[in-house]
């Protein structure tokens, strides 16, 4: 046995793994990190980076860097759907011109707005934040075997270079993905969908200019007999992946070399001279499950351990995010000593009600794409746009034409990043959520929402008046809210904002939006979300008393 001094370990070094070891570090909690791989895996995958997920980035100062490295809006705005890469338009959506009303809700929801940039490289700024933070060391090329819970700790197994070493810690978290093997193990089933199809992603560099230079798109849907399927610009520039159909039953990825896969790319872009460098090539398995339980015992799971989506909405890596947020303070409060282990147990009731909705505005929209020719009617669909009849042909463009718009709600989702409220009674049930409609709502379990005061004759959002810890902002009259929150909590982070004294709002719409005036106030945990609200009539010293205690109401 050999002994750490990390209270925390963390199985998996992806995006999810990453930022709960970094979240964990911002409320000084150390922990220990292992990959099975022997670094970040340089094939892009997810690209979304959402709304509410670039808050986060923003909280823990990496939203700069990741805006560099995304796509430029010019292109990431626009969707394409086309027969090849080299043909006319048969649809468009172009997010920066839809409905005023939707883009001022954007505009004014947020201090952030969601982009694209390639999984690799936000997981390479996660990693780059995790060691300058200091907080966690991160074992690469270091596989866990065995997890045993004992009760009051658990013993994870892992595999180095040439031994065998088991670590003795407090909390083990499983970031291991959809086919990591930890949750499986722990006996934890999975609801849903397990199969909804199987896909077939190819990476490649190359120089597709001359057709998206005048015309350039972040996705782009190819309906065609030879070589259909979704090209997505991971820079907008030369790197590219291109996703298709996979049967695993009758191929295999050996099937598909280099050669056959840069041929794969030229019919998909509908020519036969374009230089393509094949980079990776990968499989993987449309599904539509959430985890039973998200905690077994001192084993938590996080991200697609716990949850996986189809990729129709974007949802996947940013829900892992949404995650490890959520988690890690109640990690840390209990390892302080300042919560009791029952908060743990608020993380499944919070996260998993959103993962469910998740999962069906994903299937929704995988299920509205067969309109527009992705999916099982692809061939039919191509056959049609291909048919010798122009009657036919003109028939079917046409018809695609006035589909391709009602599937706007796929690619802007506002209400679904980020207006979910925990505890709110259509999770409970399994009612949807609208999936555009966002409204900012200051109420318990609602993530606070964004207004832009001044503070220090700074412009900031009110997201900025957060820290690794709770935050009671109150109206100018409002000391007796703080005096009772300064009184309970002890050992607990806190800290109180004072509209018109630490911050101003010359416009006066910040209280108004949070609904505190002259006297009123209310409690954000250290996720951003509400916790407690002046309105209730109670006390923020006794919701904080009773979320600490045993994971509050939600």
């Amino acid at each position: 046995m050999t002994a750490i001094d990390t209270p925390v370990v963390i199985i998996g070094a992806g995006p999810v793994g990453l930022a709960t070891a970094l979240v964990l570090g911002r409320h000084g909690v150390r922990s220990t990190v292992f990959e099975q791989y022997d670094g970040v895996n340089p094939h892009p995958r997810a690209h979304v980076v959402n709304t509410r997920s670039m808050e986060l980035f923003r909280t823990w100062g990496i939203a700069d860097a990741v805006r560099a490295d995304a796509v430029d809006p010019v292109r990431a705005g626009t969707i394409l759907w086309k027969q090849t890469l080299a043909g006319e338009p048969l649809g468009r959506i172009d997010l920066v011109e839809g409905p005023e009303d939707q883009l001022l809700r954007r505009v004014h929801a947020s201090a952030e707005k969601l982009t694209s940039c390639a999984q690799d490289r936000v997981q390479r700024h996660l990693l780059d934040a995790v060691l300058a933070q200091g907080m966690a060391t991160v074992h690469y090329s270091t596989p866990v075997v065995e997890v045993t819970d004992h009760g009051d700790s658990v013993d994870v197994t892992v595999e180095g270079v040439g031994k065998r070493q088991i670590l003795r810690t407090r909390y083990a978290v499983a970031a291991d993905g959809a086919t990591g093997g930890t949750r499986d193990k722990l006996g934890i089933a999975m609801d849903g969908s397990p199969v909804l199809g199987h896909q077939l992603n190819i990476y490649f560099h190359a120089d597709l200019s001359p057709w998206t230079g005048q015309d350039p798109a972040l996705l782009i849907w190819l309906i065609n007999s030879a070589s259909p399927g979704l090209l997505i610009g991971m820079d907008g520039v030369r790197r590219w992946t291109f996703q298709r159909s996979f049967d695993p039953a009758a191929e295999s990825p050996r099937d598909y070399p280099p050669e056959r896969c840069a041929q794969i790319i030229r019919d998909a872009v509908g020519t036969t001279e374009l230089d393509v460098d094949i980079r990776s090539v990968g499989p993987w398995t449309m599904t539509a499950r959430t985890a039973e339980t998200y905690r077994s015992g001192r084993v938590l799971l996080v991200g697609d351990a716990a949850h996986q989506f189809p990729p129709t909405g974007g949802l996947g890596m940013n829900s892992g995010l949404a995650d490890a947020d959520n988690l890690g303070w109640k990690l840390a409060a209990v390892l302080a000593g300042c919560a009791s282990d029952a908060l743990l147990d608020s993380y499944e009731r919070e996260r998993r009600p959103v993962a469910v909705d998740h999962a069906r505005h994903s299937v929704l929209n995988a299920m509205r794409m067969a309109e527009v020719g992705i999916g099982p009617e692809t061939a039919g669909i191509a056959a049609r746009l291909e048919s010798p009849d122009p009657s036919v042909a003109a028939a079917e463009r046409r018809r695609i034409a006035e589909a391709v718009p009602l599937q706007r709600p796929h690619f802007d989702a506002l209400n679904q990043e980020i207006g979910y409220i925990y505890g709110a009674s259509r999770h409970a049930v399994g009612a949807p959520l609208s999936a555009t409609d966002y409204t900012p709502t200051a109420v318990r379990g609602a993530r606070l929402p964004h207004a832009w005061v001044e503070r220090d004759e700074e412009r900031v959002s009110t997201h900025d008046l957060l820290m690794p810890g709770f935050t009671l902002i109150t109206g100018p009259e409002g000391a007796a809210w703080a005096d009772a929150f300064a009184e309970t909590g002890e050992g607990v982070a806190k800290q109180t904002v004072v509209i018109g004294r630490d911050v101003t709002s010359p416009d006066g719409y910040c209280p108004k939006l949070l609904r505190i005036g002259e006297d009123g106030a209310l409690l954000v945990r250290p996720d951003g979300h509400i916790a407690w609200h002046s309105a209730e009539g109670s006390t923020p010293a006794s919701a904080l008393a009773a979320l600490l205690d045993a994971g509050g109401p939600s």
